[in-house]
């Protein structure tokens, strides 16, 4: 894109961004700061160049998200280091949980870190089955932003496809647990006095990632 000798250099499709791009496009609202952020050119430069050129390239920007689209890889490679998806999800740890729900309190600031929590340093492989790192929440999480946008798609349409599965799941083992701690109370065979307090929490939770429009103060399962 030129004008009267100007240039800015713009990705041509939503696979040539990464996600720095995307945490920037998704929670930047100024044109130059957007733009600064995909084309690295600096904001005291774009801010000399004229109006419509900083806009007509915001506009771009904006135009490339409408066009997202998911690919989905086991394992990908970062700055000459191979990472692998989560490959069992019986194994994904309180810890883990607990962080990718902090993520997603205001995911575009923390999408990096969210990566970090799926993708891990492959440890082992053969054929077609690999082992990860375990996490440790100290994983490199400034790699991910060069992270190509199509994977980005693809890993948090794979996790939320796989989270609501295993909210399902966990709704439906609540309730048996509940059903179990409420025949003891009725038996008069009693329960640990936290049993209560523990499945009103754990079914707030529940609620408010499976209904958010039934509760205003969501409480997290750790």
């Amino acid at each position: 894109m030129s004008y009267k000798n100007m240039e800015l250099r713009l990705p041509a499709h939503f696979a040539d961004l990464t996600l720095g791009h995307l945490m920037a496009l998704e929670s930047e609202t100024d044109p130059v700061k957007r733009v600064s952020a995909v084309t690295g050119v600096p904001t005291t430069k774009l801010r000399e160049m004229p109006h419509k050129l900083v806009t007509e390239a915001d506009a771009h920007l904006s135009y490339l998200l409408t066009k997202e689209h998911a690919q989905h890889k086991e394992i990908i490679e970062l700055r000459g280091i191979k990472y692998g998806f989560i490959p069992n999800w019986e194994e994904f740890t309180t810890g883990e949980w607990i962080d990718m729900e902090e993520c997603t309190t205001d995911f575009w600031k923390h999408a990096h870190k969210a990566m970090s929590i799926l993708y891990r340093p492959v440890d082992r492989k053969w054929g077609d089955k690999y082992t990860i790192l375990p996490y440790t929440a100290k994983e490199d999480k400034e790699v991910f932003l060069d992270m190509p946008a199509p994977l980005v798609s693809g890993a948090l349409l794979f996790f939320w496809t796989t989270e609501t599965e295993l909210l399902n799941t966990l709704r439906s083992s609540l309730i048996q647990k509940t059903r179990e701690a409420m025949n003891l109370l009725t038996s008069g065979a009693g329960t640990p006095s936290s049993t209560p307090w523990l499945a009103r929490t754990i079914s707030r939770w529940m609620r408010s990632r499976l209904h958010p429009s039934d509760t205003s103060s969501p409480t997290s399962p750790s």
